[in-house]
């Protein structure tokens, strides 16, 4: 019941000695596929998606990505941000990122498996026209929008539970009903966005729902709001299929996140998106890597993730 997905280019987008989003991420996220059981269910280089250069034009646009394959090219060191730090590969990874999350909508699709996508650079970020926050190409919503194209996707759900709330993702969406947009995350806190009231815009008023925790909030809490919140709009909106932005960030381990959240809590979340999933999606889950910066707390963290999906 589930596939996991990886590339070899994603060591080759370097940000430098010290910068917490590193190529070790993808060894740790391994690791935790390895423990849970599934190292033998890894696909390490999918084929390339033909859609790829055509979503990313889509959610973005043609002449942002011409921009960050010139600024890789031309040996710059920063895009758009000090956050963003870039080398000779990071618009290959990112594109591949890309490439690979819409294989891995595209298997699910065809073969009825859930899957998970072990990628770097992450993607929630990342606006139209706009890298930020280690962000680069909006992953998880070129995946939202691909599936909408296909005939028996006619909504879909993102979840995402990175400890920092997906800007990108929800200024994507915001306008519009066919993908609703749901976070928990730290408030106030990087990016500055993320407000309870931040609920969409127009047609796409009530489809948006920010549920933001103060420093310091662990288990309960967090389990208490996807009972309460997250479970309760996948049974209304009743999706064909839920993608998650998964952030293990808000680990009590992590360096950044300034959470209590342990590994058995996100196996508990991701159980429920699963049981609310076989309800409602046919069973359909995509999970992509987003955030996750202590290499033991994501090990541990996907583990728990891996055999809850499966």
């Amino acid at each position: 019941m589930l596939n996991i997905y990886t590339h070899p280019i994603f060591y080759k987008h370097d940000t430098g000695v010290g910068h917490p989003e590193t190529a070790a991420r993808i060894d740790a996220a391994i690791e935790g596929v390895g423990r849970a059981g599934f190292a033998e269910q890894i696909v390490r280089d999918p084929q390339p998606h033909d859609d790829t250069a055509r979503i990313i034009a889509k959610v973005h646009s043609e002449d942002y990505e011409q921009e960050l394959d010139e600024a890789c090219r031309a040996g710059m060191r920063l895009f758009h941000s000090l956050d963003n730090p870039i080398s000779s590969q990071t618009f290959a990874a990112a594109r591949a990122a890309v490439s690979t999350a819409l294989r891995a909508a595209d298997d699910m699709m065809q073969m009825n498996k859930r899957a998970f996508v072990i990628a770097r650079p992450p993607g929630h970020h990342a606006e139209r026209v706009e890298a930020m926050g280690f962000c680069f190409f909006n992953t998880i919503a070129c995946v939202a929008d691909w599936l909408r194209e296909q005939n028996s996707i006619e909504r879909v759900f993102i979840f995402d539970f990175d400890v920092h709330h997906g800007n990108g993702t929800q200024h994507l969406f915001e306008e519009r009903n066919d993908v609703y947009y749901a976070s928990m995350h730290r408030y106030p806190f990087y990016p500055g966005t993320g407000a309870a009231n931040e609920i969409g815009i127009g047609e796409g008023r009530g489809f948006t729902k920010n549920i933001p925790f103060p420093a310091e909030t662990g288990d309960a809490q967090y389990l208490r709001a996807v009972e309460d919140d997250i479970v309760r709009i996948i049974d209304d909106y009743r999706p064909n299929a839920i993608l998650l932005s998964s952030g293990f960030d808000a680990h009590r381990r992590d360096p950044l996140g300034g959470m209590r959240v342990t590994e058995q809590a996100y196996g508990e979340i991701t159980r429920r998106v699963v049981e609310a999933a076989e309800h409602h999606a046919s069973g359909r889950v995509l999970s992509l890597l987003e955030g996750g910066y202590d290499m033991e707390g994501l090990a541990a963290s996907v583990d728990e993730h891996v055999r809850a999906l499966a």
